[in-house]
């Protein structure tokens, strides 16, 4: 587990690497954030073998033709470009999911960017994708972004997530992707197989592939974050594996 605190920068402009693969040679792709002020144009060159998704934290962009907002974002497929331009008002914080090389040529001619919808607003309980099944996740709820189902990715994959104050997602491990998990409001305790760590607003954690990893949200307030896998496209590809019960009962 890697974690990076106070990964968002909250003064503009700032650029982070949180998990830059040129240091960390085996991770499956790379993170970085941006704090930019209104007005601002950045662009990347489209890479030819690599594909991105990038993630609209706070403020309002354009990029694509199309406004964007909080929990908002772009899928770009190996090819496409990466240029955003942040609208007056207030500065953006974007963060960019960043996959290794994908397998197969880019598609010709070169693709565009794929919008991708922020999660509906929910006025009910949180209830888990999988249900408050042992081991399982008990008072979340999760809004895929991009996935190979809905946007074609390849090697990752972006969720927002939320908890309910107390909602828990117990040890579990991802064979074939690692993951990320940056919170954005409320906070709790990051479970690794030997200890726990508090994470707050603006914290980052990152799972290697294999890791056992779980979330207990604080109570009061409801967690919001964005996590995803890189390594893989969807959850299943990712793969889930629960901590068994008995060697839960040996920590």
């Amino acid at each position: 587990m890697i974690l990076v605190p106070a990964a968002v920068p909250r003064t503009a402009p700032a650029f982070r690497r949180l998990i830059d693969p040129r240091r960390l040679p085996s991770a499956l792709g790379g993170l970085t954030v941006e704090t930019l002020p209104p007005g601002v144009r950045v662009g990347q060159p489209p890479s030819p073998a690599g594909e991105s998704v990038t993630v609209v934290l706070s403020g309002r962009v354009r990029s694509a033709g199309r406004v964007l907002g909080p929990g908002e974002g772009l899928y770009h497929p190996p090819g496409s470009d990466c240029g955003l331009v942040v609208l007056p008002g207030a500065p953006a914080v974007v963060l960019t999911v960043r996959a290794g090389t994908s397998a197969g040529p880019p598609p010709a001619p070169a693709p565009s960017a794929v919008p991708l919808a922020a999660p509906p607003r929910r006025t009910g309980p949180l209830e888990g994708e999988d249900g408050p099944a042992a081991g399982g996740p008990a008072g979340t709820a999760v809004h895929w972004l991009a996935t190979a189902e809905t946007v074609g990715a390849r090697q990752v994959a972006v969720a927002a997530s939320g908890f309910a104050p107390g909602g828990s997602h117990e040890l579990h491990r991802h064979p074939h992707a690692d993951q990320f998990f940056l919170v954005l409001a409320g906070g709790g305790r990051h479970l690794a197989a030997t200890r726990e760590v508090a994470v707050r607003p603006g914290d980052l954690v990152y799972v290697p592939a294999g890791e056992w990893h779980g979330f207990r949200a604080g109570p009061g307030h409801p967690t919001a974050a964005v996590f995803g896998h890189l390594g893989a496209a969807s959850p299943a590809r990712a793969g889930y594996q629960v901590r068994p019960a008995a060697e839960e009962a040996l920590r």
